[in-house]
């Protein structure tokens, strides 16, 4: 299914009219951001639920133990149980699956986002596609970003780390949205950011908090409400909790990507003028640079 874009209006945006734009965002576009983070989560999910190490849900796992606490052969059972379930092949090729859907997970968030906020007609496959363009690039970032990160963990300290990382903030959506490599990308994160840190930070931690808030109420809500559906074994309380928490988190995980976008045109506005002409222009899928 496509949308079609409407552009959002470039203007610099103060935090809590930043948040309202994401949101209007989101919801204006909600069958193609929806669809993509789903696409996204269900391959590992599925490696989940065939592996059967859902059953080692942590919440299954902390009813299983509190309904046994008396019990010490019963919770010898369980945790050779949860050993078992996790150390099945099935749930050890989730990560390297995770691994090589690494630039989809991270980067397909920010392609949907950067394109219908320029005004572009999306649908899902075009959204994966334009992500795919750029498969060995958000290798780049997420490797330079570990690298740099480790480098500085080893070298000076967290402080310092943390720095850095503020800066290079919005290198996703800049990539995305400018059509740079992971280097030019890096660059332009760390030039939009200066004299922008604490606002930057600030929002991030805000949105952070949002949408940990949301995940958490929702998924606390649909929990409960499986746990309460009478009927249901173990297993297929634990597939079924499994599944929904996963969902709710990408859903509601889609927030965060939305509003490092508009952030990232937020700091374009303030810093550089941006008018919805140059973006558009921008925005334009093309060939991936080198």
């Amino acid at each position: 299914m496509s949308t079609a874009g409407t552009p959002v209006r470039l203007r610099p945006l103060p935090v809590g009219e930043l948040l309202d734009e994401t949101f209007k965002l989101y919801r204006r576009h909600f069958n193609v951001i929806a669809g993509v983070a789903l696409v996204i989560i269900l391959p590992n999910l599925l490696l989940t639920l065939v592996s059967g190490s859902y059953r080692a849900n942590p919440i299954t796992y902390f009813q299983q133990f509190l309904q046994n606490i008396n019990d010490p052969a019963a919770l010898q059972a369980l945790q050779n149980r949860q050993a078992q379930y996790t150390g099945s092949p099935l749930y050890l090729l989730s990560f390297p699956v995770a691994l090589l859907l690494y630039p989809f997970t991270a980067g397909a968030l920010f392609r949907a986002a950067t394109s219908l906020a320029a005004g572009n007609v999306e649908t899902i496959g075009s959204v994966l596609a334009g992500t795919a363009r750029r498969y060995f690039a958000m290798f780049g970032i997420g490797i330079l970003t570990l690298l740099v990160g480790l480098g500085a963990v080893a070298i000076v300290t967290i402080p310092v780390v943390i720095w850095v990382l503020i800066r290079w903030a919005v290198d996703t959506p800049a990539m995305f949205a400018e059509g740079v490599g992971p280097v030019k990308a890096i660059g332009r994160s760390w030039n939009l950011t200066r004299d922008h840190w604490w606002r930057t930070l600030g929002i991030l931690i805000l949105v952070g908090i949002l949408v940990s808030l949301i995940q958490t109420g929702l998924g606390a809500l649909f929990t409960g409400i499986a746990a309460l559906i009478p009927g249901l074994g173990d297993d297929l309380r634990a597939g079924l909790v499994t599944t929904v928490s996963t969902l709710i988190s990408a859903l509601v995980g889609a927030i965060s990507p939305i509003a490092i976008t508009l952030l990232y045109l937020d700091l374009r506005v303030r810093k550089e003028g941006l008018d919805l002409d140059q973006l558009a222009r921008q925005a334009v899928p093309g060939p991936a640079p080198a």
